[in-house]
């Protein structure tokens, strides 16, 4: 079973409510949720749960579904896309993980592709010591996973 995984950055939020009993309210000023627009929900939700861990909770509408990433924060995902949309590595949600060798072997065992900032297959090291990598999920979203879990902050 993959290590469940914590949101740590990322680059657009929208605002809403967590369900009632989902998670512990949120503080002042703290992020709430991430919501990304997909073409096929049920292809999505199964990425996010079978890489990162993520379980989900319940969404006050059709046509889309929440995951907890711990601590309150939700990742929305709605299921309005037509076609994917293209992303540069600068946009994206950070998740970190507590080991950087079990997440890439098991991005390996699943085929998924993963790249530094620069392209390379390499992981990158940033200046703070977090080492980080970054993947796609299936509408081109991109995801940097790092190991700043292990890192003291």
């Amino acid at each position: 079973m993959i290590r469940r995984c914590s949101l740590i950055a990322l680059s657009v939020a929208l605002g809403a409510a967590v369900p009632a009993g989902a998670e512990p309210p949120a503080k002042p000023g703290m992020l709430n949720h991430v919501a990304i627009q997909v073409v096929d929900l049920d292809k999505s939700v199964s990425f996010y749960k079978a890489v990162f861990g993520l379980s989900e909770v319940p969404a006050p509408f059709a046509g889309a579904r929440w995951l907890s990433l711990g601590g309150g924060i939700v990742l929305h995902i709605v299921g309005n896309r037509t076609a994917p949309s293209e992303h540069s590595r600068w946009d994206h949600i950070a998740i970190a993980c507590g080991d950087m060798g079990a997440m890439i072997a098991n991005l390996g065992a699943r085929h998924i592709r993963w790249i530094n900032m620069d392209g390379a297959n390499t992981p990158q090291v940033r200046p703070d010591g977090v080492k980080q990598i970054f993947i796609q999920d299936p509408d081109g979203y991109w995801i940097e996973i790092n190991d700043a879990l292990n890192k003291p902050r």
